[in-house]
């Protein structure tokens, strides 16, 4: 980990030209670093926090820079908790990079996230609001934007610790319970304690679904495009982007390996895989892009079998599958518009296919409407506690498996330590979460993430 005691600077705005370019210092004694370049000087060491002052940035040397606008921000009211001064300058990296070689005289580069991770060292947030910083800067989707703002704001942080002081206060009941087992005390109410564990785990329980949902808001919604060749896959994958981002032929095995790329769906993220065409092949290189197009089928949420149009009749059967695959495909006859009998022998197959053409007005709405149906969250969700991150749905498994253990052992009789003990591991878990509880380790690995400047 970094020193935390060193002022830091970096650009925090875009590198390139712009109409301004800003550059954010932060630490103790920032206010006169920045004094050392700036006209009118004595006006900027005064200057109280949120005030914005005109003036000059020269170098080291005397020489003018640029017109700069400073904007001083006292400890503890700025966003890292320090001092700290934001220098807005014309928007040429040139200008921009001299004003940074002259403070770099006196503090550091910052590294990434390491402002954001300052503002969580100093209780400016906890760190499930620090990372969803990273997620409102890197949304793709206006559902990703929502969720990533209503976790800054601090609603998941919120509810995470209304179930941890439910958790303290029942371990709490278990832990007098044993202190004073000799006294000649009444006993703990052991249906409420019951109940009270429960009621923790029905809420942790409710999350936990919430949020394996809510992933795909964070992440995207992994839709792998998997087919024999020929059946119209690159071609739909280029009518989702609107673009022809594959190359279609009518040669069978074009498509070696898989192309990916991510479009927005009324504001979910779409993450698309066009894979090699299915098929026995002899061919080295085909082989192996097959084997990868059973790899992404495999690792989707989501796999769109496409049939071809003119090779289906009656009595056609889907293909076979991978054990495990089937509930999470949609069967797609694709090319409709070259079989004007398609859309009489779909309903007849022995499975339930959407027809879709590529060329025909409106010939992918039921598609778009099937996807957006299997993961439509209700809009209400996004206004209530929602967990999107892969870490703290894997910490908030484990407060689970704590609370069922907890309720088992009370179920049991096992002894109130027991218990409290469960009770604990379940508390560990939830403060992991919140970053109540961490390591360097885990925070240099979250903030790495982040883009130098936040």
């Amino acid at each position: 980990m970094p020193s935390l005691s060193d002022p830091i600077c970096a650009l925090i705005t875009p590198a390139g030209y712009a109409a301004i370019n800003v550059i954010r210092i932060s630490g103790k004694g920032s206010v006169g670093i920045v004094a050392e370049y700036f006209t009118p000087r004595r006006k900027l060491l005064s200057s109280r926090s949120h005030q914005v002052i005109h003036g000059s940035f020269h170098d080291f040397q005397g020489l003018p820079l640029d017109e700069v606008l400073c904007t001083v921000f006292r400890a503890p009211h700025s966003y890292t908790g320090e001092e700290c001064v934001e220098i807005s300058c014309h928007g040429n990296p040139l200008i921009s990079a001299r004003i940074l070689e002259n403070l770099l005289r006196q503090a550091r580069h910052a590294k990434p996230g390491e402002f954001t991770l300052r503002a969580l060292l100093n209780g400016k947030f906890d760190l499930t609001q620090a990372e969803a910083v990273n997620d409102l800067i890197n949304a793709t989707a206006d559902n990703a934007e929502t969720a990533a703002l209503m976790q800054v704001q601090g609603v998941l942080s919120e509810h995470l610790k209304q179930i941890l002081d439910g958790i303290t206060a029942a371990r709490l009941r278990c832990e007098l319970a044993i202190d004073f087992v000799d006294q000649d005390l009444p006993q703990i109410d052991l249906e409420d304690l019951r109940n009270r564990i429960s009621g923790l785990l029905g809420q942790a329980r409710d999350l936990y679904g919430e949020g394996k949902r809510g992933r795909l808001i964070r992440e995207g919604i992994r839709i792998c495009l998997a087919g024999a060749p020929n059946s119209g896959k690159s071609s739909l994958f280029n009518a989702f982007l609107k673009q022809n981002r594959a190359i279609v032929t009518p040669l069978p095995g074009t498509t070696r390996d898989y192309l990916e790329e991510s479009i927005a769906l009324q504001g979910y993220t779409l993450v698309l895989y066009d894979t090699a065409g299915i098929r026995d092949s002899s061919d080295e290189t085909e082989a192996a892009g097959i084997e990868r197009s059973h790899e992404l089928m495999r690792q989707a949420d989501l796999i769109l079998f496409l049939i071809d149009s003119t090779t289906i009749n009656e009595d056609l059967s889907p293909p076979k599958l991978e054990t495990g695959l089937e509930a999470k495909t949609l069967w797609l006859v694709s090319k409709a518009d070259l079989n004007p009998d398609a859309g009489k022998i779909a309903p007849l197959l022995h499975f339930d296919p959407i027809l879709v053409s590529v060329v025909t007005p409106g010939g992918m709405d039921n598609l778009y409407a099937a996807i957006l149906k299997r993961f439509q969250l209700p809009r209400q969700i996004l206004n209530r506690p929602l967990i999107t991150n892969t870490r703290h749905l894997a910490a908030l498994s484990r407060c689970i498996e704590a609370l069922e253990s907890a309720l088992q052992a009370l179920e049991t009789g096992s002894g109130y330590e027991y218990i409290a003990f469960d009770l604990i591991a379940a508390s560990h878990a939830l403060e992991e979460i919140l970053g109540i509880i961490t390591t360097d380790d885990l925070l240099e690995q979250i903030f790495s993430g982040f883009c130098i400047g936040k």
